[in-house]
């Protein structure tokens, strides 16, 4: 009997639509439904980033919670690749035109854009590496794992001021306190020293696809080997 050839991934629909429906939630929290009294850069900018912050929430707990509540994949690492091209298209779409009626510089906008999408891609390689099984336990662990990744930052930056220490590294250890800073910066400049943070974030998202690349390729040759015998 021959094997039937692997069926083509579909375009995520359902992705995209409850992604439109999240995107116009965090717009109604944000924004809310009348306009401010003066309409200047200084009074959209606190709701364009508590907007940003919601739509992190969105893209690190919600859309892991989506995919890993549904049934094995059978091709885990595809299809999250194409949802992250969702995700990931949905993110310039939505923050490059805030340039118009906020200050952030093009360099501060890049920094923003790095930081979602490195983390993004880090919350992508643990869904992946959970989704092509049905077992519980690699399942809660992969959640347990992009919640603790996004909250992480704010739990311990809660805790320093509550027992007064606070180190400013801490910004960096989620998504929430990345953003957040970064968002802060007016028309400033990203420093060196967050420039260099996204560096490091970069590089560990992408060495953890290499990672999970290569223990896929490791599972599948014996399958290999044994079509070419």
């Amino acid at each position: 009997m021959m094997d039937e050839p692997p069926q083509p991934l579909e375009l995520p629909r359902g992705l995209i639509f409850i992604s439109a429906l999240w995107l116009i939630g965090t717009w109604i929290i944000a924004m809310g439904v009348s306009t401010p009294v003066q309409t200047s850069s200084a009074s959209y900018t606190p709701s364009f980033r508590l907007m940003l912050l919601c739509i992190v929430i969105g893209l690190m707990i919600g859309w892991p919670l989506l995919r890993l509540s549904q049934a094995a994949h059978p091709y885990p690492i595809k299809a999250t690749l194409l949802d992250l091209s969702v995700l990931i298209s949905m993110i310039q779409v939505i923050l490059w035109p805030l340039r118009l009626i906020t200050p952030w510089s093009i360099q501060r906008t890049a920094a923003i854009d790095a930081t979602i999408c490195a983390w993004l891609l880090l919350a992508g390689a643990v869904v992946a590496s959970a989704i092509g099984t049905n077992r519980k336990g690699p399942r809660n662990l992969a959640m347990l794992t992009c919640i603790a990744m996004c909250l992480l930052g704010p739990a311990l930056a809660t805790m320093g001021i509550q027992f007064s220490f606070l180190d400013a590294e801490l910004i960096e250890l989620s998504p929430l306190m990345a953003v957040h800073t970064l968002t802060e910066g007016a028309g400033a400049h990203p420093l060196a020293q967050e420039w260099q943070w996204i560096g490091l974030l970069g590089f560990a998202a992408i060495s953890v696809w290499i990672v999970l690349g290569s223990i896929t390729v490791w599972k599948i040759r014996p399958a290999l080997s044994g079509l070419r015998s």
